[in-house]
């Protein structure tokens, strides 16, 4: 099985414990994957605060010259210094949150975006939950989000839910990788839905047998299936499930079409990482 590659790892900051709490865990990820940090500092100058300054284009150009310096001061002080030499790169833009960081992570060519679910920094103008969800949605590589980046990140227990189709298999690369680093527990899962047709319907316990297999040859000790996850929504079957289980980390396709044409909607990635306790991994096909 290939090995994931992610040579980059943008991080977004907004100078809050939150945001910086992101990067010490970036840090641990990227010295696993041999990975250049790139923190960056989105400042949305349209924010009502700002309104003042928008009179002119003078004084327009003046806000942002002191918002960006300003943030290359906090970056320098509160972020570099964590890196220890680590390749590194600091980044002040200007725009909406969810869009520019989007299109950075395009720009950087990123391998993996790593931030808060939930975070209000110095400026008041960050990362609400809904600018994560949107960016669940549209960012161009795998996502890993922390609902409380304040716990330290060490995932020896982690969930890998499945529809068993070939999208949602793009996770196993990631899964194999933390917990031979980690020496994890695994824990493969599938939720059923009653009203598919047991004709198109891959056999769950059957295919979960195999990713069991594959776990033994990656040289995983302790893998624990369940093929009938209970829950209302798949969404709310994992978090349940994560949440009995002790689990430290998620890791899970965005959108995943199998035999079953259920499972990995959006909708389901969103689900799960906003009600999450532990860190998720949202994986999809890089563009």
């Amino acid at each position: 099985m290939l090995q994931p590659v992610v040579r980059t790892i943008l991080c977004p900051v907004d100078f809050s414990p939150q945001s910086q709490s992101v990067v010490d865990h970036a840090i641990r990820v990227g010295e696993l994957f041999g990975s250049k940090i790139i923190a960056i500092n989105v400042v949305d100058d349209s924010a009502p605060e700002y309104a003042t300054y928008r009179r002119s284009e003078k004084d327009m150009q003046t806000l942002r010259r002191t918002l960006e310096q300003d943030s290359h001061n906090r970056l320098n002080l509160q972020i570099v210094p964590k890196l220890r030499g680590m390749p590194s790169e600091m980044v002040t833009t200007f725009g909406k949150p969810a869009d520019t960081i989007v299109q950075n992570a395009k720009k950087f060519h990123v391998g993996m975006i790593m931030m808060s679910t939930r975070s209000m920094g110095i400026t008041n103008q960050f990362i609400l939950g809904s600018t994560t969800y949107r960016i669940i949605r549209t960012a161009p590589c795998p996502l890993m989000v922390f609902s409380k980046p304040e716990q330290k990140f060490r995932p020896v227990r982690i969930l890998f839910p499945t529809d068993f189709s070939e999208l949602a298999a793009l996770s196993l690369p990631f899964v194999f990788k933390f917990a031979k680093e980690y020496n994890s527990d695994v824990h493969f899962v599938h939720y059923r839905q009653a009203h598919i047709s047991n004709v198109t319907a891959k056999d769950p316990k059957r295919e979960l047998d195999a990713l069991k297999r594959q776990a033994v040859l990656q040289g995983i000790e302790r893998v624990f299936l369940n093929d009938d996850v209970k829950g209302v929504t798949p969404g709310l079957s994992i978090v349940k499930y994560a949440k009995e289980q002790n689990i430290d980390l998620t890791i899970l396709s965005a959108h995943g079409m199998g035999g079953f044409k259920q499972f990995f909607l959006g909708s389901t990635a969103v689900e799960v990482s906003s009600r999450s306790e532990c860190p998720v991994l949202v994986v999809r096909k890089p563009e």
